[in-house]
């Protein structure tokens, strides 16, 4: 955590996790990102895990389990689920 900046590293079960992606989820639900912005604006993945290569899927699917879980109780998930 930094300031209302959050950073998970991410991957999937089969490997390390060694992606990393940046959220800034008050920005998004106060509007200050207006929410048809790229989910590569929203989801910034500052390194790639290996079988993500450019597609960042597997950051976007951890993604939706930590906004459920901050629109509901304005906190960041310690940890991401399967994904993060």
């Amino acid at each position: 955590m930094d300031d209302n900046k959050a950073i998970y590293v991410y991957g999937d079960c089969s490997e390390n996790f060694e992606g990393m992606f940046q959220l800034e989820l008050e920005k998004l639900l106060s509007g200050e990102i207006p929410s048809n912005t790229d989910m590569k604006e929203v989801v910034k993945v500052i390194r790639p895990c290996l079988s993500d290569g450019e597609y960042q899927h597997k950051a976007n699917r951890a993604f939706s389990k930590i906004y459920k879980h901050y629109k509901e109780t304005t906190t960041y998930l310690l940890e991401g689920g399967y994904y993060a």
